[in-house]
């Protein structure tokens, strides 16, 4: 019993001392966003290659796969796990300490969205919202993860297709295009905007009113919605 008491007071320290990716693994892990609201890294591995141990922080992260994935991950305790994803995927991520292993011959590539809680801000329901998204609209807004820190919708919409006027909470969000993007945004007041994305691009956007998305590119358009609950 002392000597498992010992063994895990061990891989506590090892998990206490495991740095931060960035830290870590500045080869790999690039920022891509930071505020008080969130911090947004994207992970990048060459075929084979391999990564130091590393602490994600909590609560956690939104994983979204840019590429096919077939990792291998190994805690501090060496206990390891093969994982295997899609691209276009995505997963809620716990807190961990592990390193890492492409086991492909082939890029990898994936974005970690980590919701953050300033000190002070308190965690309140927000309002019911009429003209929410999925809503209104289910059929191009699918709810893929849905917690105390993040809702997560992902967003589908075909060539040249106007969709139907709806409002997203009153949060910031970030957004990760699985496609590029060519689209035009109409206001309930009946003002336009165009905007331009290519794959892969991950930005913040600011809460906004109601509006209609209309794709006007030749190819489906698809990009991940991830809406910050705190961020308001």
């Amino acid at each position: 019993m002392r000597a498992l008491c010992v063994l895990m007071g061990i891989i506590g320290v090892l998990r206490a001392q495991a740095p931060d990716p960035l830290l870590a693994d500045p080869q790999h892990y690039k920022l891509e966003i930071e505020n008080q609201w969130v911090r947004v890294i994207r992970e990048h591995m060459g075929p084979h290659e391999m990564m130091p141990m590393h602490q994600h922080p909590a609560p956690g992260a939104v994983i979204v796969f840019l590429t096919d994935r077939h990792n291998r991950l190994t805690s501090p305790d060496g206990s390891a796990q093969e994982l295997r994803n899609r691209a276009g995927e995505l997963m809620w991520s716990p807190a961990s300490a592990h390193k890492g292993e492409n086991l492909d011959a082939a890029q990898f590539e994936a974005v970690q969205i980590e919701p953050r809680r300033p000190s002070g801000v308190v965690i309140t329901p927000a309002p019911a919202e009429p003209m929410d998204a999925p809503l209104v609209d289910p059929q191009h807004y699918h709810v893929e993860i849905d917690n105390e820190y993040v809702r997560v919708l992902r967003v589908t919409i075909a060539p040249h297709e106007k969709l139907a006027l709806h409002k997203h909470p009153d949060t910031k969000a970030v957004l990760v295009h699985l496609t590029d993007q060519n689209m035009r945004l109409w206001r309930a007041d009946g003002t336009m905007s165009e905007s331009k994305y290519a794959a892969k691009q991950v930005r913040w956007v600011e809460s906004a009113g109601a509006h209609q998305d209309e794709n006007v590119s030749d190819l489906p358009l698809r990009f991940i919605r991830i809406e910050l609950k705190l961020a308001r």
